[in-house]
């Protein structure tokens, strides 16, 4: 009776620790996923900053830009988005938070 006491525990044992062994597993995957997502935006906000430099050569300006912009905005001529009248069709597509951003952007890396 009593060894069958203790194969009772060291299984139940056994399935905790196993229960626990496969949460940990499932929270390092989760972490490794989100780890990917962060570094797929900054592989992004990199490309943009790249495509916004070949445009406009103004590496402060564009790494405000890609810094501060969401990282879906995407801008197909970053050199009539950050122009003086900036008055073009893209920079009037904008949301406010975005031109607020680019008005920003531009002010402070003339």
């Amino acid at each position: 009776m009593f060894g069958r006491l203790v194969g009772i525990l060291i299984m139940a044992a056994v399935t905790s620790i196993d229960a626990s062994a496969q949460q940990s597993l499932q929270q390092l995957e989760s972490v490794s996923e989100f780890e990917r997502a962060l570094a797929a935006i900054d592989a992004i906000k990199h490309r943009k900053k790249l495509q916004c430099v070949m445009a406009i050569a103004n590496g402060k300006l564009c790494e405000c830009l890609s810094q501060k912009l969401p990282v879906d905005t995407y801008l197909r001529s970053y050199a009539s988005v950050v122009s003086l009248g900036r008055e073009g069709i893209e920079y009037e597509q904008l949301s406010a938070a975005d031109k607020k951003i680019v008005d920003q952007c531009v002010t402070d890396n003339p």
